[in-house]
């Protein structure tokens, strides 16, 4: 039993530190980000403004639409 629970905690020290070792490799690769905008994120602008206008559109149909029923 003794040896299992070695082993286990051998195993847990050794994922702890392949964590600490990835947390600090992207911390330091996040350092040299430099804020460019990138074509994927002018697309994903393009998308949102793109589905405001379009809920803005659906948002005035809607409401025209229960403007002109006819009350009773």
């Amino acid at each position: 039993m003794q040896n299992f629970q070695v082993e286990i905690l051998s195993l847990w020290t050794r994922a702890s530190d392949a964590i600490s070792n990835g947390v600090a490799d992207a911390i330091e690769r996040s350092r040299d980000d430099r804020g460019e905008v990138t074509g994927q994120t002018a697309l994903i602008v393009l998308l949102v403004i793109a589905a405001i206008a379009a809920g803005g559109v659906i948002a005035t149909r809607i409401t025209d639409n229960a403007n002109n029923v006819p009350t009773p």
